[in-house]
């Protein structure tokens, strides 16, 4: 599977699921074409639609994640999703469909961008988000994301070994984001 942005989007709201189908058709219609994993259309019939979303998740580039009034929701399945990108490292990025759909609490330093007006003004803002997030700085971007996750989770009660891997994590992440720095800071001496 190639590097795809996943789309995650509530399936009990047919308006998210509309708004899933046109992102995607935007995305891959370019220009530049930028791939995209959305289940109603990606899924293959007789595997587990729970593996073939968890695969999709393991290899995606982004897990953008369509925030209405049902996706905000802790049962929904968004959470599961967006929750899996995390452990993944996956960078997601919040798109915001409803006015009234609060960032999930785990989501909160994440800029979101808002898609409840035009949508070629919000499309044309994605498309230089996924392109910058490319970039140097953006790549040192979600290293910090990755560090912040680390390090939230490190405040949470686990097992020796989960310590001793988060410790790690952050171990790697710091030297990762300093040797990052100096490309974001001068990317043609890197």
């Amino acid at each position: 599977m190639s590097l795809h942005h996943f789309i995650s989007y509530s399936f009990a709201d047919p308006k998210a699921e509309a708004f899933a189908l046109q992102l995607a058709d935007a995305l891959q219609a370019g220009p530049p074409s930028i791939p995209v994993w959305l289940y109603k259309r990606e899924s293959q019939a007789g595997i587990a639609w729970d593996t073939q979303i968890v695969e999709a998740i393991r290899s995606c580039e982004t897990l953008l994640f369509i925030m209405t009034r049902d996706s905000v929701m802790d049962q929904s399945g968004c959470k599961q999703e967006w929750m899996r990108a995390l452990k993944y490292k996956k960078p997601v990025i919040p798109l915001r469909l409803h006015t009234d759909a609060e960032l999930p609490y785990r989501l909160e330093p994440r800029q979101r961008i808002d898609f409840t007006g035009d949508f070629k003004t919000s499309l044309a803002r994605l498309r230089e988000h996924l392109q910058w997030r490319t970039s140097p700085a953006g790549v040192l971007h979600s290293l910090q994301e990755r560090f912040a996750d680390a390090q939230y989770a490190m405040g949470r009660p686990h097992d020796a070994a989960q310590t001793v891997r988060i410790e790690d994590d952050l171990a790697q992440l710091q030297k990762q984001i300093a040797e990052q720095q100096r490309v974001a800071d001068d990317p043609e001496a890197a």
